[in-house]
C-alpha cells in the first residue's frame, strides 16, 4: 500500500469544471512526488467554496485507489 499526503485547493469554479468533464487532479505531494488522480474521489469533501484541505490518499500495490481522508 502507498500513502500520499497532499494539499488540495480547488475553487468552486474548478469543481464545476470537473462536473463538466475535467476528471483528473494534478498535484504535488508533501514529499515532492507528482501525482494525478480522479477528482471524483474528493466529491465527499465539496463545500460552498470548493475543495480545500490536506488529504491522505491510499493506493494499493497495483496503484489502484483505495481510500481518501481529510487530515486538515
Amino acid at each position: 500500500m502507498d500513502i500520499i499526503d497532499v494539499d488540495i485547493h480547488l475553487s468552486s469554479e474548478e469543481v464545476q469544471r470537473a462536473y463538466e468533464g475535467v476528471d483528473q487532479v494534478f498535484a504535488v505531494a508533501l514529499d515532492g512526488r507528482s501525482l494525478r488522480f480522479p477528482v471524483r474521489i474528493l466529491w465527499q469533501f465539496i463545500g460552498h467554496n470548493g475543495i480545500h484541505g490536506r488529504f491522505r490518499i491510499q493506493y494499493g500495490t497495483n496503484k489502484q485507489f483505495e481510500s481518501v481522508m481529510r487530515l486538515l
